[in-house]
């Protein structure tokens, strides 16, 4: 995310064209890293949960499979972008300048894709197993060395020339291979709990293939959903012009300095309620989802409220468009209302993933989607004519619906259920 927000807001001050390019080139990417989803989630669920049950073995294995079936399976998907790039992006309608400068960026940012899957595989098995500041470390290095190379690369310093979006694609790429350099040294090093060499043995294991792919494909559905979703959300604000589309990107970027927790805790949810599941340890697993919630909506309630009283301030850190910043002023604002049922509710989907229940959310996502953000977000934009406004609040009440519908399903959970009335039984005796 980081990555993401620093090329925005260098991109940023550039033109509104180089938001929609970036923004478009990363709506289109994003569904290479839906079908991604079901090695993620599949490698962290089963390594977690072999860790607590003590079968190293088996996690080592899940480990492996996740780098060979995710990196080839990216560098399918990069080689189907490079190729048919331009008809992809064309799909948005964007006006020809928009088009051209979006392609010739995602033509180089398709390098990098193969680097991202390698960091999401080995990122994945290494939190399963319980490390997460080895990734925190690698992603805090990768953005340090994207910052300085777009610093250089996009205005033209140390004697280099002004690359403009060029540079910030290269800048980008550079950083990420590294970054997958790092990741492989990491999961494969002496002290790396999952045992991986490099000489290997690398061959596909069917049967842990077969069970990550199991646990994590409905995931990649609940991802597809999201993607597909989005896809016609922009169809709907392209039709508000480039300024309207800058803004939403800007917001999108924006947003992320509230919901970034949302990655770390719901992940700290799937992998520890994974491993409290394998050792047995349903009451654990209940504390340890109750403790992550309290921990989120502190931090939330700060970062929300950064979003509802400073939008103005904070997208002028990315663009000095003065109409972009005021439209985008307005999502940060309805946004910043949902935040606290945004990252509770990824909690509560991380309990639930660790637990081994990875198709609620899929359904959860398929049904505030299509069933409420995409027709809300329609009628609001075009028959009661909010416009812009009218699909951000779409999206805002999406949010609401959906985590009420996660909290309905994570208290049917049969060990959440169980505890609960034993304490309750405990209570009534005394």
């Amino acid at each position: 995310m980081g990555v993401g927000l620093v090329n925005t807001g260098m991109v940023g001050h550039l033109s509104a064209t180089a938001i929609g390019a970036v923004g478009l080139t990363n709506r289109a990417t994003m569904v290479a890293w839906a079908l991604f989803q079901a090695v993620s989630t599949g490698a962290t669920v089963l390594v977690a949960q072999s860790i607590g049950s003590g079968r190293r073995d088996r996690a080592k294995t899940v480990a492996s499979q996740a780098l060979l079936f995710g990196t080839s399976s990216v560098v399918t998907l990069a080689l189907i972008f490079a190729v048919f790039g331009a008809k992809v992006l064309s799909i948005f309608k964007p006006d020809p300048s928009l088009l051209a400068t979006a392609t010739a960026y995602l033509r180089i940012v398709v390098i990098g894709m193969p680097a991202v899957g390698i960091m999401t595989a080995a990122g994945a098995s290494m939190r399963g197993a319980g490390n997460t500041r080895t990734p925190m470390l690698i992603a805090v290095f990768v953005n340090l060395i994207n910052l300085a190379g777009n610093s250089v690369l996009i205005y033209g310093r140390l004697g280099f020339p002004a690359l403009g979006i060029t540079g910030s694609a290269i800048s980008t790429v550079t950083a990420q291979w590294i970054g997958a350099s790092l990741a492989l040294f990491a999961v494969m090093g002496k002290n790396s709990p999952l045992g991986l060499v490099w000489r290997g043995p690398w061959r596909f294991a069917k049967r842990e293939l077969k069970e990550m792919l199991e646990i994590g494909l409905p995931a990649t559905g609940e991802s597809l959903f999201w993607q597909a979703a989005a896809i016609i959300l922009t169809f709907f604000i392209t039709g508000f012009g480039t300024e309207a589309l800058a803004a939403h990107q800007l917001g999108l970027q924006a947003e992320s300095i509230s919901y970034m927790p949302t990655a770390g805790f719901g992940i700290a949810a799937t992998a520890l309620v994974g491993q409290a599941i394998g050792a047995n340890n349903h009451r654990l697993a209940k504390r340890v989802t109750r403790e992550l919630g309290v921990l989120i909506t502190v931090i939330t309630a700060f970062t929300a409220g950064l979003l509802i009283f400073l939008p103005k301030q904070i997208l002028a850190l990315l663009t000095n468009d003065a109409q972009v910043i005021a439209l985008g002023a307005i999502y940060l604002r309805l946004m910043g209302t949902a935040q606290i049922p945004q990252q509770l509710g990824g909690v509560f989907t991380g309990a639930l993933r660790g637990s081994g229940d990875t198709r609620t959310p899929m359904y959860i996502a398929a049904l505030g989607l299509w069933c409420v953000r995409l027709p809300l977000a329609y009628v609001l934009a075009f028959p009661l004519n909010m416009g812009i406004a009218g699909v951000w609040t779409g999206m805002t009440v999406d949010l609401f619906v959906r985590f009420t519908l996660t909290v309905l399903r994570y208290r049917r959970i049969p060990w959440v259920r169980g505890e609960t009335l034993r304490t309750q039984s405990v209570t009534a005796g005394d």
